[in-house]
């Protein structure tokens, strides 16, 4: 097709328009997110985070049978990096009664979360048996923690082939204020029963996808072995050699931004107080704001601290943040502040630094 004078000008000043517009349409996007990017904050808003520090999923470490080499081997293991996990413990067997010290004394000062496996993970047939097997174990938790008996809650493992009255199993349970770890807690859960001989990478599998969907991931451990055996042996439990579960722990240090790595019952009430909390932000001043934070639970067991969520309006780098006579430093980032604070202990009062 042959065009003429007139056809190849109208064709020119298309391909110029068309130009012109693409490359302003570039700049007007980067300013656009350019602007987003500094302007100040405008909506004041304050909300409890999912998880503890606005973490992306919850990780449960937990070990049954109070073995050996959980106690020379995990406990420091989680100890030298500031993991928390959760230790369902049999005091009434040798191989707690061996370590008394660790479980006593070392464990609790690394902050570890000592739980309820029974006295002997043996089971019981009797009302009796069973106040023997949960409540003195109960009462040697609670002692260990330094708290009164009945005064906390406690994350309990019947231990697996034993069997109970279930009714009266239940009834103990309440009284001691044991809580079973199957039991549904209001956010799903992915677990694994770790085999024995697994690797790092085998133990990893599931974080992911505890991450994706910010739910809770959990880890459920025997044996920890000092030697690579075949599987790794610990007091007579198929377990994992303590090298491979450091390059587990190593690979969780790698992500520990984007996960909070707790005991059972540190999440337990964490959603419990969430589930039923109320929050609300009202400006006192240009520079002054007071946090309403209440939950229907009973603050003598649920005293978790929860994470909160603040946006401040304007162009604030730093503050404080007071609650029940303590006062904490924080910066803000894009105005968004975000802190711990307890339900029901009064009033929470975000004050500028000038």
């Amino acid at each position: 097709m042959k065009l003429n004078n007139q056809s190849i000008s109208n064709f020119n000043f298309i391909i110029l328009l068309f130009c012109f517009l693409i490359f302003h349409s570039v700049i007007f996007s980067s300013c656009i997110k350019h602007e987003e990017e500094i302007a100040p904050n405008t909506e004041l808003y304050v909300k409890i985070a999912k998880w503890q520090g606005n973490k992306k999923a919850a990780i449960l470490l937990q070990f049954d049978d109070s073995t050996p080499g959980q106690a020379q081997l995990g406990v420091p293991a989680l100890n030298s990096r500031n993991f928390v996990g959760t230790w369902y413990v049999n005091p009434g067997r040798d191989a707690f009664i061996s370590n008394i010290n660790t479980w006593e004394n070392i464990a609790p000062e690394g902050g570890q979360e000592l739980a309820n496996h029974t006295m002997t993970h043996t089971g019981a047939n009797t009302y009796e048996e069973v106040v023997y097997e949960v409540g003195e174990a109960s009462k040697i938790i609670w002692k260990i923690r330094g708290d009164e008996n009945f005064g906390s809650l406690i994350a309990f493992n019947r231990g697996g082939g034993t069997t109970w009255d279930e009714e009266d199993l239940a009834n103990v349970l309440d009284e001691y204020y044991n809580i079973d770890r199957l039991s549904y807690i209001g956010i799903r859960l992915i677990a694994l029963s770790v085999p024995a001989g697994s690797n790092a990478n085998e133990m990893y599998e599931i974080i992911p996808l505890a991450i994706q969907d910010s739910i809770i991931g959990s880890l459920h451990f025997h044996g920890i072995s000092a030697e690579d055996g075949d599987p790794p042996m610990d007091w007579g439990n198929a377990g994992v050699w303590i090298y491979e579960f450091e390059k587990l722990l190593d690979k969780l240090e790698d992500i520990k931004n984007d996960i909070w790595i707790c005991g059972y019952i540190q999440v337990y009430k964490y959603i419990k107080e969430k589930d039923s909390a109320t929050i609300a932000i009202e400006q006192n001043s240009e520079n002054k704001y007071t946090v309403a934070l209440t939950s229907e639970t009973d603050p003598k067991y649920f005293n978790e601290e929860l994470t909160i969520v603040a946006s401040i309006p304007g162009i604030w780098k730093s503050c404080t943040v007071t609650q029940n006579n303590k006062t904490e430093n924080y910066s803000l980032s894009n105005g968004i502040l975000i802190f711990n604070a307890l339900p029901n202990k009064g009033d929470i009062v975000i004050e500028k630094k000038l």
